[in-house]
């Protein structure tokens, strides 16, 4: 069936907030032979509640430095395991119902984000250059920069910052995930030749959604768990690819927490992870007088009786001959609390795991590392060149009910307004927790943020302690607090932002309109942003690509005759920033979307014949995918459609533009060169 895209009937779609978590920052270098904490194997007792394995390993780990510092007062490293589980239990105890966790009602449905957005009836979009109030002449216009695509070709937030996808190359070979049911194979090909030659697979045993990154000789696969019990899993695979006839699968570990980012400078790879609350045996109230107090009692009293490993997180490494190790991913006194569960954030006790490793060592040595726990509600991560954020998304306004998608509980109160990040600096595989700061306001989506001479720039949506207007915020580190040196506010009153593009001095925003316009401002001085230039158009992008100093390309929605709307693609001027134009439009079919407005991923720009290439789709479920080769010429946008995928293969289709020019097509079971 298609999905319409009614500019009448409002579009609502739930953005991801901070729901459980308290961080977990891991910095290790795989390649030290010093001992880490003992192992115990998977069939092996839970240490006693609220100790830990009495182990001479725990002992050497304890006097060995570590990587993982902690400079910033806002968060303190528990004393001992017993107030580390003391303050999860106190946090979780206003939870408990007589049926277990709070929640399990309808309500809403959480995607990546911060913040509810309903989409206007009138359908129009604006598009925000920031610039200075006195704009410069066009010929010396501040301007953007080109955005590059990885080594690995994938089209990322940052430049020297991969992220994993569903296929990478290196101009050498192509590696690539090819799903069949629950199952998935890695594909290796040589893309040296004229054609693509498929040199081997291998199984990814018990993956779910897998992704991978490519480090020299090294696959990193990264997804869930199928084999996880109850709640999600994450599983990271190994794999050496120096032999493309013979690739070997040399690693297995899991981690008993949701995977929700990984990125990969240099040789370094590092991913989160979320655990959240223990699966417990809670009762079940009947039907007589008096019954839902005496479950409320039993659960609370099954709250109450947790051991500290119940809540922090466990990972399990394979051997070759298939033998599990399973022991803590860090330690209690390695975990560090704010002053009460939820005092910032409103969020409830979990684990989060930010894991650094060298992905050319073997993963065996993962459980060994040293690593360091920040007790924080979050699931909004953006990582720089040299830095890393957590941060919480705030609070959306308007809304009735936050459920809790990956975990046991549903809606949860307690929500500040306020949206707490807490700033990490990064050095090889170590990270040394700096400072902690907030803001009013809700963060959309890691797009968002943006470092940027080690000032961190914000974009933040309204919330219970802000007008009913965006704002700009400009924070930098003062010891060991993030505090805010400059703001701009009143972005587009009674709107929410749709997208967010960084550029050093300059950045670039679209919101969809709803009764009012919405304004602009310039990043120059980060003291003093200034408002400054507007433009009204009709439909909005999504997706914000450079195309050099001066032009943009926006990916995203809009009318297309009549009340029906589909995909739209829009080609900006931006020489004079405080009057950026709209140079052409081209509309799609009615019912089409751009699978870069919500996937980046998906589009590929080919500067040296400007050209980008995108995926549009139609229809849902039973879809099919076009290439949408979009050539500029002029300030003119021109198309050619070529069919590739169906069904929801489609959102897999990626365009891989190798270093000699050559353009790859990759779809869900085969890929080729593609002429553009």
């Amino acid at each position: 069936m298609s999905v319409p895209v009614n500019p009448v009937a409002p579009k609502i779609t739930i953005l991801s907030t901070a729901l459980v978590g308290a961080g977990v920052l891991v910095g290790l270098s795989l390649d030290s032979d010093t001992g880490g904490r003992a192992a115990t194997s998977a069939s092996e007792e839970r240490t006693p509640a609220g100790g830990r394995a009495a182990t001479s390993a725990s002992e050497e780990r304890a006097s060995r430095p570590q990587p993982v510092a902690w400079q910033g007062d806002a968060l303190t490293p528990a004393a001992s395991c017993e107030q580390l589980l003391e303050w999860y239990v106190d946090g979780a105890e206003e939870l408990v119902t007589p049926w277990g966790w709070s929640g399990g009602w309808p309500g809403g449905l959480l995607d990546q984000g911060g913040a509810w957005r309903t989409f206007a009836r009138d359908g129009v979009v604006e598009l925000q250059g920031f610039a200075a109030k006195q704009a410069p002449a066009p010929g010396n216009a501040r301007g953007m920069t080109n955005a590059t695509q990885s080594e690995t070709g994938t089209n990322v937030q940052e430049a020297g910052v991969d992220e994993p996808d569903v296929a990478k190359s290196d101009g050498r070979l192509l590696a690539r995930i090819e799903r069949t049911g629950r199952t998935a194979d890695l594909v290796l090909a040589d893309v040296t030749g004229e054609s693509v030659e498929e040199s081997a697979r291998i199984d990814l045993p018990d993956v779910v959604d897998p992704e991978l990154l490519l480090v020299g000789d090294t696959v990193v696969v990264v997804g869930g768990d199928q084999e996880a019990d109850g709640s999600p899993g994450t599983r990271i695979l190994r794999v050496d690819v120096g032999d493309l006839d013979e690739p070997t699968l040399t690693d297995t570990l899991t981690i008993d927490g949701e995977l929700l980012s990984a990125r990969q400078h240099g040789t370094t790879v590092r991913w989160v992870t979320r655990t959240g609350l223990p699966d417990l045996d809670f009762a079940r109230p009947g039907r007589r007088a008096g019954s839902q107090d005496r479950a409320l009692e039993r659960n609370l009293e099954a709250v109450r009786g947790t051991e500290v490993d119940d809540w922090l997180p466990q990972v399990t490494t394979y051997a070759e001959d298939g033998s599990a190790t399973t022991e803590r991913l860090v330690d209690c006194d390695d975990v560090a609390l704010p002053g009460s569960p939820g005092e910032a954030d409103g969020t409830t006790p979990g684990t989060v795991a930010v894991v650094g490793l060298d992905a050319t060592a073997p993963l065996a040595g993962l459980a060994e590392a040293d690593a360091v726990g920040v007790a924080i509600g979050t699931d909004l991560v953006y990582a720089s060149l040299d830095r890393l954020y957590l941060a919480t998304g705030g609070a959306p306004t308007g809304c009735c009910w936050l459920v809790d998608r990956a975990f046991p509980g549903g809606p949860i109160g307690g929500w500040s307004g306020t949206s707490e990040i807490h700033e990490l600096e990064l050095d090889g595989t170590a990270a040394t927790y700096v400072a902690t700061g907030e803001v009013d306001g809700t963060i959309r989506d890691r797009w968002s943020m943006d470092e940027h001479d080690g000032v961190l720039r914000v974009a933040v949506g309204p919330s219970s302690e802000t007008g009913d207007f965006s704002s700009i915020v400009t924070m930098r580190r003062d010891g060991t607090r993030l505090e805010e040196i400059g703001r701009v506010d009143r972005i587009g009153p009674r709107e929410d932002i749709e997208a967010v593009r960084w550029f050093g001095d300059l950045a670039l925003v679209v919101t969809f309109r709803r009764v009012d316009p919405l304004y602009t401002v310039d990043l120059f001085d980060q003291t003093a942003p200034r408002v400054v230039g507007e433009l009204k158009v009709p439909g909005y992008s999504a997706y914000l690509h450079p195309l050099g100093p001066h032009r943009l390309l926006g990916l995203g929605e809009g009318p297309v005759g009549g009340r029906r709307w589909g995909a739209q693609t829009s080609l900006f001027d931006l020489a004079d920033l405080a009057a950026p134009r709209r140079l052409d439009v081209l509309d799609h079919r009615a019912n089409t979307r751009h699978v870069a407005a919500t996937d980046p991923r998906a589009f590929t720009w080919i500067p040296g014949q400007r050209t980008g290439l995108s995926v549009i789709t139609r229809g849902y479920g039973a879809r099919t995918g076009w290439l949408s080769i979009l050539r500029l010429d002029d300030g003119t946008i021109s198309e050619e459609l070529v069919e590739v995928e169906h069904g929801s293969d489609v959102d897999h289709v990626r365009l891989l533009r190798l270093p000699d020019k050559r353009v790859l097509l990759v779809t869900a079971e085969e890929a080729s060169y593609v002429e553009v």
